[in-house]
């Protein structure tokens, strides 16, 4: 019954992602090579990253702000990246590196070139949604969690100089999967993908766990059935600052060596 349950809600879900997205042109061109095209996945905004503090946006299609002022396409200008620029002080420059379908191992193929060409002081990585929506091959399943799990680690082992604070967000609450057609998924499942999350946060004293950037956002202000609109994405702004303020006034007193 319970695997009856799984897959039901995994078509639905497919269901709802496919017509999500449906005549959607991100004009990128994507391979398991992490070659996307001549199309760069960055965005620098106006801070003085070079003699200040970088700050290095990494994920998905939440990330490069689909959906923002246009239903199925991306605006980074109106991105929580873009709207984290106008809330940190001048010194801070704010990357946006999101690439919209990314899964995590498209993400992994791409963490040298949009991450650590950067020398970033801080990262935050939102990927993990299109894992659980469908698969980097041609069948629309989930990624298996173990799997998911190791391209975290993967990217996180890259990442993780010693110096560098990394933020994870998890690109769910437990609100959303309460609602239909999220509510079809089995507790069991969202306790593998908590479970997930929480190792992967204690992995490294570097990492903190950004458990909620949806709520006063999921079902208010959004462009389509996954994506938030221009306003949903300056809260998830003010949610991810909150977290991120602290650390970097840290930075601000006590800037971290750059190698």
């Amino acid at each position: 019954m319970v695997a009856k349950k799984f897959w039901l809600g995994i078509s639905v879900l497919v269901l709802v992602f496919a017509t999500a997205v449906s005549g959607c042109d991100n004009g990128l061109t994507d391979d398991d090579s992490g070659n996307y095209g001549n199309n760069s996945s960055i965005v620098s905004s106006d801070g003085n990253g070079s003699n200040g503090i970088t700050l290095v946006c990494f994920g998905d299609s939440l990330t490069a702000g689909r959906g923002a002022t246009e239903k199925g396409k991306d605006d980074k200008t109106n991105s929580y990246p873009a709207y984290l620029q106008q809330k940190v002080n001048a010194n801070v420059s704010v990357v946006n590196a999101g690439v919209s379908s990314d899964t995590t191992k498209k993400g992994l193929a791409r963490v040298d070139r949009d991450i650590l060409s950067q020398n970033p002081d801080i990262v935050i990585v939102l990927l993990g949604a299109n894992d659980f929506i469908r698969s980097d091959g041609p069948l629309p399943f989930p990624v298996p969690i173990a799997t998911t799990k190791a391209n975290f680690q993967e990217i996180i082992r890259k990442v993780d100089n010693g110096n560098r604070k990394i933020f994870l967000v998890k690109f769910y609450t437990n609100e959303i999967f309460e609602k239909f057609p999220f509510s079809l998924i089995p507790s069991s499942t969202i306790r593998k993908y908590d479970n997930m999350f929480t190792d992967i946060a204690k992995s490294s004293k570097n990492i903190t766990l950004i458990e909620d950037i949806w709520t006063g956002v999921w079902g208010k202000h959004m462009s389509d059935n996954i994506h938030p609109n221009a306003e949903g994405y300056r809260i998830m702004a003010d949610r991810i600052y909150e977290k991120v303020i602290p650390y970097l006034e840290y930075y601000e007193k006590n800037p971290a060596p750059k190698y």
